[in-house]
């Protein structure tokens, strides 16, 4: 059965990798889900911690992974920096309310949560089209109150999920007129910001848990660290390559079927 385990690490790593660096989701929609289908279906931890435990999990993958895909995303210039700047002071509130908000809240609520979020916003991706004549358009032209109000929601969201927020930040990029792989690649910078913070987060507030997993710290499970870790960072720079050969509308519907089916697979949770 370890072995078994490992394999399914790896795997999870080599998918969460390339759509990480396809899509600048952080694998966050990707290994959530997975390891909590491992941890509550075989029993590796108890029904009450299994959903916190991938959500921290996950947390900490994501900064590697991110990591491994931001240098690509820079070279090819698709991060706005500026924008970044802009946006780091709300998401670090943001993030530091949801990890106190997660701690109280069960497993199950915050599984369906997660689902109903992705399905949402995986429709309205869908069913709305791009327009293909849009230009790029400036940090400065969007309005202050919008970064502030959405960073301190997405923050928020980005704890409660386990994700980077790629999952919210492009989705918000593409309604203000950003081109598709400048999104993709500014989201993964926000993801770094969320995942780090979060991260932290979680190791303080896993402290006081009372019940104590093996081969764990806090809300880290680290033999799925490990296993998911190593594939994504190896799999994260050949998505980001994908994510500049693709067309914009191609990414966008990508993206779009790629999170209906995440929510379907996680609402039988």
């Amino acid at each position: 059965m370890t072995f078994y385990f490992i394999l399914c690490y790896f795997a999870i790593g080599i998918f969460a990798g390339t759509m990480s660096g396809l899509l600048g989701i952080g694998g966050g929609i990707v290994v959530v889900p997975a390891l909590a289908a491992l941890f509550i279906h075989f029993n590796v931890m108890p029904a009450a911690l299994f959903m916190k435990m991938a959500i921290g999990t996950s947390l900490a993958i994501m900064i590697v992974t991110l990591m491994s895909s931001i240098f690509a995303h820079h070279r090819r210039r698709a991060v706005n920096w500026p924008l970044v700047k802009r946006i780091f002071p709300f998401l670090t509130v943001g993030v530091l309310v949801g990890a106190v908000f997660v701690r109280f809240l069960p497993s199950n609520f915050l599984s369906h949560f997660f689902s109903l979020f992705l399905f949402v916003i995986g429709i309205q991706l869908l069913i709305k089209k791009g327009n293909k004549n849009v230009l790029e358009i400036i940090p400065e032209q969007i309005p202050n109150h919008y970064i502030w109000f959405f960073s301190f929601i997405i923050g928020i969201l980005s704890s409660l999920l386990g994700a980077g927020g790629g999952t919210m930040w492009v989705p918000f990029f593409l309604w203000k007129k950003l081109a598709m792989r400048e999104a993709v690649g500014t989201s993964v910078a926000c993801g770094i910001i969320a995942a780090s913070i979060a991260t932290i987060s979680f190791l303080i507030s896993g402290l006081f848990i009372e019940q104590t997993i093996p081969w764990s710290t806090s809300y880290i499970y680290w033999p799925a660290f490990f296993g998911v870790s190593v594939m994504s960072v190896l799999f994260a720079p050949i998505g980001s390559s994908f994510a500049n050969k693709l067309p914009n509308e191609t990414l966008r519907r990508i993206f779009a079927i790629f999170m209906l089916l995440v929510a379907i697979d996680m609402s039988f949770f």
